[in-house]
């Protein structure tokens, strides 16, 4: 169930029913937010494909807000540390926008971003660890003489 904070949203989200209304429907988590930005870059599937709209995003943050299960600051800092990560940098604007709505600091904020960059740069160094010690220990690169 969702927590009483979120009951409008939740309810805005289940009534919406075109790939519009439910793209609108997420500004209602900030109320006065302005979804023309998001309606733009969200066109081409909003016309063309709307089932991608339902599918693969108003779906899950559906359910999400309705569940109630992380209440709206770690929701929205969770998925601020997701684009973080994944670079999203066109969405994060309205994300942060969210959790300042939220009650969220600049400095919670940036302790997300500490956080996604600090998983980002562990995985990366695992990762180039384990390419070069495989380089290393290539018969092809040992076979390689030096001058």
């Amino acid at each position: 169930m969702a927590r009483e904070e979120d009951l409008h949203v939740a309810k805005a989200m289940k009534e919406a029913k075109t790939a519009r209304e439910m793209v609108l429907s997420w500004g209602s988590q900030r109320p006065g937010a302005s979804m023309e930005r998001t309606l733009d870059v969200l066109k081409l599937f909003i016309e063309r494909k709307p089932e991608m709209i339902h599918t693969f995003a108003h779906n899950q943050l559906t359910q999400t807000v309705d569940r109630g299960i992380l209440d709206k600051k770690t929701r929205h800092l969770v998925v601020i540390g997701v684009y973080m990560a994944l670079r999203h940098w066109q969405g994060l604007l309205a994300q942060c926008c969210n959790a300042k709505a939220a009650g969220c600091t600049d400095e919670e904020i940036m302790e997300v971003a500490f956080l996604a960059d600090y998983g980002v740069s562990k995985c990366t160094l695992v990762e180039s660890s384990k390419a070069l010690a495989e380089v290393f220990d290539s018969p092809v690169y040992q076979s390689v003489k030096t001058d």
